[in-house]
């Protein structure tokens, strides 16, 4: 009997050590723990034109590690000429905690700022994923314009901050030629979908507008978002990535008062 004891306590042991094996290369297989450390100190520098005019403005985006949490800053605002005639200053920053289980960088709060000469708006936004919501407040003038709240999606919402890293780090799917992707977003009192399709740039005509300016294009990413992101008409976004996704170029389409407004990588600091 103790034998048989024995010989089914080592027969559990080996059992467990060959599902434990096989649950680690399933994993390992499926990239479920890409590397989130790697966005840590990154900072991107764009320069902002359209039409003739190369440098317009600038845009900063900036990755910081706070405790346990990622915090991502985007600054960016017009210079120059066309400053002292229309001045925009637009500020945006999301707060992310990193998901155990799938690695996903989960917004935990955003805030919005938007200056247009000399009106302000401002937009925050909390997270509560014990009770699925998130809750938002905006603010004209200094004064509280609207708030209220948004169920967020079972399977969890993000904002564009947070899906922009979360897809570079190829949380949702591997991002190749060919490639597709229908996230999911909150923003304000709406759940809009973040649409990307994925070109190679061989065989896009961005290339041609872009390889002697912009070096080591790898992929072209055709993006949907809400209009009122992009303050465009219909929220369209190409974005230009290297290889290791780096975004080094973009082009919003039709932006209100300036037509497709683009932006090229001037730095990149780690």
């Amino acid at each position: 009997m103790i034998k048989a004891v024995i010989s089914r306590y080592y027969f559990t042991k080996i059992v467990l050590c060959l599902l434990l094996t096989f649950l680690f290369h399933i994993f390992h297989d499926r990239n479920v723990y890409p590397d989130t450390n790697k966005f840590e100190g990154e900072v991107l520098k764009y320069n902002i034109g359209f039409w003739l005019f190369k440098k317009v403005g600038t845009a900063t985006f900036k990755c910081e590690k706070d405790g346990e949490a990622l915090v991502v800053t985007i600054d960016a605002q017009t210079s120059g000429f066309l400053d002292k005639i229309i001045h925009r200053h637009n500020i945006y920053r999301t707060t992310m905690i990193i998901d155990d289980i799938t690695n996903r960088l989960k917004p935990t709060n955003s805030y919005e700022k938007k200056v247009k000469r000399k009106k302000e708006r401002i937009m925050v936004v909390d997270y509560d994923y014990i009770n699925n919501i998130c809750n938002y407040k905006t603010w004209r003038r200094g004064v509280v314009h609207k708030e209220g709240s948004l169920k967020l999606d079972p399977e969890g919402c993000d904002d564009m901050i947070s899906v922009t890293y979360n897809f570079r780090n190829e949380i949702y799917g591997e991002v190749k030629e060919g490639s597709s992707f229908n996230i999911t977003t909150v923003y304000k009192d709406k759940s809009p979908n973040f649409s990307a399709n994925v070109r190679s740039a061989e065989d896009s005509d961005e290339l041609s507008k872009w390889q002697d300016i912009i070096p080591d294009i790898e992929y072209v990413v055709d993006i949907a978002l809400a209009p009122e992101l992009l303050d465009s008409k219909e929220g369209k976004l190409i974005v230009l990535l290297t290889e290791d996704l780096i975004p080094v170029g973009y082009v919003a389409k039709d932006v209100i008062g300036f037509g497709d407004l683009y932006g090229v990588l001037d730095r990149e600091i780690k």
